[in-house]
């Protein structure tokens, strides 16, 4: 009979539990909210490839770069009726970070480091997998080494600032507990400096964890 009465005790716990998800967090009414906001981290590893320089032969090639950041995201609706909030078809996601890129050359490797900041739309096709696609705003923090050689001449990379705002499409597969994965092309359209008029570009790969910090 005791243990009747224990698991008839846990039964009624898992449905008090079950019906509390559905209402807001003062247990008042039923909850109406039914979008997600989250923070997280992530780290990225990148292919890069640089546009033809003109001037010279360099004799360029793509290169292994890497970066990391934080991640701000919102994923907005809910899937069905019955859904949690957070699992509708439409998402945004900013991922403020800092990337380097490195370019082969005949000389030696030319490492640039940018801020980049994705802003990605999302288009969940299932709850976990997603198509994005939107701007990445990059920004040159840097660059090395000061001087590359090709064809006796001496060619200045060491400051090569600019900005870019590069085409991003990609695709991200997302866990529950909050882990993803993306792969993305980052097409480049402005050019390095008006001294090396080349564009980069680059696939990466992405690893994240992002959490939930509120619902509205």
């Amino acid at each position: 009979m005791k243990k009747l009465f224990f698991l008839a005790a846990i039964m009624m716990m898992a449905i008090s539990a079950s019906a509390q998800d559905e209402f807001d967090d003062d247990g008042i009414g039923p909850d109406k909210r039914k979008n997600v906001v989250s923070l997280g981290i992530k780290a990225e590893g990148n292919y890069s490839s640089m546009s033809k320089y003109d001037d010279v032969d360099l004799g360029l090639k793509s290169g292994v770069g890497f970066g990391g950041g934080l991640v701000i995201a919102a994923h907005f609706g809910k899937r069905t009726q019955g859904s949690d909030p957070g699992t509708g078809l439409f998402g945004i996601q900013i991922e403020p970070s800092y990337i380097q890129h490195t370019i082969g050359t005949n000389s030696e490797d030319i490492k640039i480091s940018y801020f980049e900041a994705p802003v990605l739309m999302k288009f969940y096709l299932t709850p976990n997998f997603n198509i994005e696609v939107g701007p990445n705003f990059c920004a040159t923090l840097s660059s090395k080494p000061d001087y590359i050689y090709a064809e006796n001449s001496r060619i200045a990379t060491g400051d090569l600032k600019g900005f870019d705002v590069k085409a991003c499409v990609g695709a991200s597969y997302e866990t529950k507990n909050g882990l993803y994965a993306s792969l993305r092309y980052n097409l480049g359209t402005s050019e390095l400096a008006k001294n090396f008029k080349t564009k980069v570009s680059a696939i990466s790969f992405t690893v994240g964890y992002k959490f939930n910090i509120f619902k509205f």
